[in-house]
């Protein structure tokens, strides 16, 4: 998306706000999936928002001027963030409590395996036939999924009721208080470095790299490596404090690494501590938050734990888009150092 955008003349900011916004619109979709998947239902959900996420995706092709771009590129965010929350959720009900850290690391796991299938290919793909190709391999991809929906059991909601805008909004209904502390927490580090990850590609070109994308396929096939580690060590046996104070010092190096990065070797090098970082501290993390609500909540507790993620993305672009169009990609990485430091103090004293 960001080598789309900038081949249509968008800078860095342009492109930082755009991914901004669509990270809000995601927000905002997660807000109304929680209280589908604790009220609803699941399954219908699941489809209508693929739907929506497949046909926004191929109108922003065809669309005739930028603004309709964006505008549909908002409209894929809704469906994502409902689709992505349902399914999630979906498989926390059929996670032991005692093997939840495990369960969340599998998601990520095989989340890895298709981001490593498909990053690399993704860019070159784009950089020989133009984004229409894309469009029409994700669609696909999408349509296939809906297919395989039909062979899983979504559950019924334990609390089943009728649809209502006021319990909805109602933001007590939405947010789970119990996992607003490790929710933050990913916010600002993980999710606010995921946000500025989505301008790796775009150093990358900048420094000379052929093929950007083999930083999300390297990272990627480096997560599954270190989730086969950690689950052949038992990580629900290792000391959670232990695991999250490693993967903050490594988010240390990897940022101080991208800062001065020179060559496809450091490139590749952090791609390989970002997968160390990401394996660690996303599923600590995300088990704390769902952990910290009762079974009845998960869906508010994945709601709390994905809309604070949201707002860690959302900085990160458009704090990460205005840092380097005014001094660069490495200064932008150095200054994202801030808020982990600061994360870090967070996690000592208050958790």
């Amino acid at each position: 998306m960001s080598l789309w955008v900038v081949d249509m003349g968008g800078s860095n900011t342009s492109y930082g706000t755009i991914h901004s916004l669509y990270s809000l619109v995601v927000l905002l979709a997660r807000l109304l999936t929680g209280w589908i998947i604790d009220h609803g239902n699941r399954k219908k959900a699941f489809v209508l928002s693929s739907i929506v996420f497949a046909s926004a995706m191929g109108l922003m092709l065809v669309s005739p001027v930028f603004g309709i771009f964006i505008v549909m590129r908002l409209i894929q965010g809704a469906g994502n963030g409902c689709a992505i929350t349902i399914c999630n959720t979906s498989a926390y009900d059929y996670m032991p409590p005692d093997k939840m850290d495990k369960g969340i690391g599998y998601i990520t796991l095989f989340s890895s395996l298709v981001s490593a299938l498909t990053a690399t290919i993704s860019v070159s793909v784009y950089n020989r036939k133009g984004p229409s190709a894309i469009v029409l391999w994700s669609v696909v991809s999408i349509a296939i999924g809906i297919i395989l929906s039909t062979l899983v059991s979504f559950r019924v909601p334990i609390d089943r009721r009728p649809f209502r805008l006021k319990e909805v909004i109602n933001l007590s209904q939405l947010f789970e208080k119990r996992s607003v502390k490790p929710a933050i927490l990913a916010a600002f580090s993980v999710n606010f470095g995921f946000g500025l990850r989505s301008y790796v590609i775009l150093y990358g070109r900048s420094i000379g790299i052929a093929n950007p994308g083999w930083f999300t396929s390297v990272s990627a096939i480096g997560l599954i490596v270190v989730r086969l580690i950690l689950n052949a060590a038992t990580v629900d046996k290792i000391p959670r404090k232990k695991l999250i104070y490693l993967g903050y010092g490594v988010f240390i190096v990897y940022f101080i690494l991208l800062a001065f990065c020179k060559n496809i070797y450091m490139y590749l090098g952090a791609a390989l501590l970002w997968s160390v970082v990401y394996g660690i501290l996303t599923p600590q993390l995300q088990s704390m938050a769902v952990q910290a609500a009762p079974e009845a909540r998960r869906g508010a507790a994945a709601s709390t734990f994905f809309c604070a993620s949201d707002i860690g993305i959302i900085l990160g672009s458009l704090c990460g888009g205005m840092v380097a169009d005014v001094v660069g990609y490495g200064n932008m990485f150095l200054f994202a150092l801030v808020p982990l430091v600061i994360c870090i103090l967070f996690y000592t004293f208050f958790m």
